[in-house]
C-alpha cells in the first residue's frame, strides 16, 4: 500500500491530469494502449499495481489498465512511469499530432540555465513574509514577467560557495544520494531589474529548509537558481481576470497584475493569516480583497472557498489564475469549474505547496 503522503499526492495527480492534462491522457490512450477514435480519457484509480482508465470512444465508454513493471511504493514512481508511457506514445503518434501540455512544459526545461547569485539585502513585507534581493550573476536572466518562477537551490551551510560550474544536473545527481547537502524549492520573482531580482519568502512556525535559510541568510550569501518558467497563459483576447492566492502565490499575482494593460479588468482574492500579515500594495481601484484565516492553519482556511462560492462574475473573456496549497487550490478549481462552466484554457491553477497533516 502507498503511505498517507503518497496517497494524497496520487489523489492530486489524478485530479490534475483529469482536469488539466486530458490531452496527455488521450495521447496515451491512442498510442500507448492502441485505442482508435479516442474522444476523451480519465484516470479512475491508481493503485500500487496499475493505472485504471476510462476512455470515451464514439458513443461508448471502455475501461483499460496500464500495469506497472513492479509494485510501486511512492507517487514519484507513478509520475516517472506515466512520463515514460507518454514518451512511448509520442514515438508511435503521427508527426503532426499536437504536443500535449505536459510535453510543452518539459520542452521548456531543456534549455534553462543555472545562475549563481548573492543576497544583497532583506526587508520585511508583513509579519510572515520577507523580501530578499539577489544581485549579480543574473546578466543573462530573461524577464518573463508575470509569474516567472525559479528553482532555488540552497546549501545547509549558509556560508557555502558554489563550485564555478555548478548546474542543475549536479543537484539532480546529488539528490539521489542520502547525504545530499542541498535543498531546493520553487519561488516566484516579485520584481526584475537588470542583474537583480526581488523574491518573497513566507515564514512558518515549522519552516522547511528554504524558509529557514531565508530567515537566517545574510548579505553576500550565495544561492543557485534554475529557470525561469511561467504558467500564466491567458487565451488571446482575454481582458477580464480573477486572481486567487495565499501568501506563497501573492508575489506571482502581483507581478502578473503589474503587467496587465490598463484597459483590462481584474479582481483579486488574497488569503492571509490575519491583519498583521496583510501588506500595503498599489490598488487604487480596490480590486484586491483580503480574506483572513484567523485561527485556521495555512492550507485549511475555509473563508476563501466561501467567498468564491459567493462570486458573481462575467465569464466572457475571463481568465482565472490561482495558486497556493495543493488541496485547497484543487478544491477551488472544482468550485469555479462547476459554478461558471469555464473552459480548461480559461483556468491556470498550481499547487505551490502541500500541507503534511
Amino acid at each position: 500500500m502507498f503511505d498517507k503522503k503518497s496517497l494524497e499526492s496520487i489523489e492530486l495527480i489524478i485530479d490534475n491530469h483529469n482536469e488539466v492534462n486530458e490531452d496527455a491522457l488521450n495521447l496515451v490512450s491512442s498510442y500507448y494502449l492502441d485505442i482508435t477514435d479516442v474522444r476523451g480519457s480519465k484516470i479512475m484509480e491508481i493503485s500500487n499495481e496499475e493505472i485504471s482508465m476510462m476512455i470515451r470512444v464514439s458513443d461508448k465508454k471502455i475501461y483499460r489498465t496500464i500495469k506497472f513493471p513492479n509494485t510501486f511504493k511512492s507517487s514519484d514512481e507513478v509520475v516517472t512511469f506515466f512520463y515514460l508511457c507518454l514518451a512511448e506514445a509520442r514515438k508511435k503518434a503521427p508527426e503532426d499530432y499536437p504536443k500535449t501540455r505536459i510535453e510543452i512544459q518539459i520542452e521548456k526545461t531543456l534549455n534553462l540555465n543555472t545562475y549563481i547569485t548573492k543576497v544583497k539585502n532583506k526587508k520585511e513585507i508583513s509579519s510572515n513574509i520577507i523580501e530578499i534581493t539577489f544581485n549579480g550573476g543574473l546578466e543573462s536572466l530573461p524577464d518573463l514577467k508575470n509569474d516567472a518562477f525559479m528553482y532555488f537551490i540552497i546549501h545547509k551551510n549558509i556560508d557555502h560557495r558554489y563550485p564555478e560550474n555548478f548546474v542543475m544536473q549536479n543537484f539532480r545527481e546529488l539528490n539521489a544520494k542520502k547525504d545530499n547537502p542541498y535543498s531546493a524549492a520553487y519561488y516566484t520573482i516579485r520584481a526584475y531589474r537588470e542583474n537583480e531580482i526581488d523574491v518573497w519568502f513566507v515564514l512558518h512556525d515549522h519552516p522547511g529548509p528554504l524558509a529557514n535559510w531565508a530567515e537566517k541568510v545574510t548579505e553576500d550569501s550565495e544561492v543557485a537558481i534554475w529557470g525561469p518558467r511561467s504558467t500564466f497563459t491567458p487565451p488571446e483576447g482575454t481582458d477580464n481576470f480573477l486572481f486567487i492566492a495565499d501568501e506563497t502565490a501573492q508575489p506571482a499575482v502581483l507581478a502578473s497584475i503589474d503587467n496587465l494593460e490598463d484597459k483590462f479588468n481584474f479582481k483579486c482574492l488574497f488569503e492571509t493569516q490575519d491583519q498583521s500579515s496583510q501588506f500595503e500594495c498599489h490598488d487604487p481601484n480596490n480590486c484586491i480583497e483580503w480574506i483572513y484565516r484567523n485561527d485556521e492553519p495555512a492550507g485549511k482556511g475555509s473563508e476563501l472557498s466561501k467567498r468564491i462560492e459567493e462570486l458573481e462574475m462575467e465569464t466572457d473573456n475571463l481568465y482565472v489564475f490561482g495558486a497556493g496549497e495543493a488541496r485547497q487550490i484543487s478544491s477551488i478549481r472544482k468550485i469555479l469549474k462547476q459554478k461558471f462552466s469555464l473552459k480548461p484554457d480559461q483556468m491556470s491553477f498550481t499547487g505551490y505547496w502541500k500541507r503534511t497533516d
